[in-house]
């Protein structure tokens, strides 16, 4: 069974500081890599750096996220908790761990036990770096929040950007609620968000049936399209056998990809495929991932803008 390695992200790689040991070693692995990936850190400049206060508030976001990544990754749960575990408790905690979601902004909910093609095999970032993900908890509570159409269409300029690290934070804030919830009661719960994540969240958003994988390698929704942000919680609590039967999306979603390629066609750096889909062999069709993203192509274009480009998801017409 394959799965991805997240040290191999662009995001892991560009954590790496040139001349440490994780540097060293990664590009002796990896030398295929290290002449564009030193371009990247080389270049200072982007069409948008210029607009210093919306960078600073775009920054200042991804430093908050940074900051409450140890909060993220911490999974044990209260000691001495004793709560019954009678069905009827048990079927009490799910109605509120829902109903929490909601009400601190979650627009899409999905619970599943998930395969491990949803994980990363190794971790690729902050102090989660190279640590092998063996035997995580698999019970999940995935979620989104909606972002603004409005602004995200005004990509690549940093409004969108600052819509994104909006939506990044609100997803860390259900987060953080629903797993210290759950840890308050005794439980394991463990929250994945923006950078700190053992999950491949839009994979693990698709097996929760609460979208399909687009052309753009996000998650597709049926009634927001891309404009979310993805959360999850995952936990020993038996959230998958309380399941209230998440709707599967319309085969449309399966399909709509395959006949567009709007998103491809508008890509600056043509990093999105307008080849037909494919499956793969060692996947079941529900973690498939049917497109491939040229990474390097896609972050050129952030270099080149200064901040992240967007436009895909900009001209996504879908849910529109």
């Amino acid at each position: 069974m394959d799965r991805f390695d997240e040290r191999d992200t662009i995001f892991s790689r560009m954590e790496l500081v040139p001349g440490s040991g994780k540097y060293e070693t990664y590009y002796a692995g990896r030398p295929d890599l290290k002449q564009v990936d030193d371009q990247f850190r080389n270049t200072n400049s982007g069409l948008y750096k210029r607009e210093w206060i919306e960078m600073a508030r775009i920054d200042s976001a991804f430093r908050f996220l940074k900051e409450f990544r140890p909060r993220a990754a911490q999974s044990a749960g209260r000691k001495g908790a004793d709560f019954p575990a009678d069905q009827e408790s048990l079927e009490a905690i799910a109605r509120e761990l829902r109903e929490t979601a909601l009400e601190y902004g979650a627009v899409l909910l999905g619970e599943t036990l998930l395969g491990m093609e949803c994980f990363y095999s190794v971790r690729g970032r902050g102090d989660q770096y190279g640590r092998p993900v063996t035997d995580p908890l698999r019970n999940a509570l995935v979620f989104a929040v909606e972002m603004d159409r409005e602004k995200v269409s005004r990509a690549p300029r940093p409004v969108e950007a600052k819509e994104v690290t909006r939506g990044y934070i609100r997803v860390v804030i259900i987060g953080l609620i629903l797993s210290y919830f759950l840890r308050e009661l005794g439980y394991e719960a463990r929250c994945h968000t923006e950078g700190e994540s053992e999950l491949i969240l839009p994979a693990a958003a698709q097996a929760a049936d609460l979208g399909k994988m687009g052309r753009i390698g996000l998650l597709l929704t049926e009634d927001y399209g891309p404009m979310i942000r993805l959360g999850a919680v995952t936990t020993n609590f038996p959230l998958a056998s309380l399941n209230e039967n998440n709707p599967a999306q319309a085969s449309s979603l399966a399909d709509f990809c395959a006949t567009c390629d709007l998103c491809a066609r508008h890509c600056p750096g043509k990093a999105i495929s307008r080849e037909p889909a494919f499956q793969s062999s060692s996947h079941p069709e529900k973690w498939s991932v049917p497109w491939k993203t040229n990474q390097e192509a896609c972050f050129s274009m952030w270099n080149k803008f200064g901040t992240d480009c967007g436009i895909c998801l900009a001209v996504c017409p879908y849910g529109n």
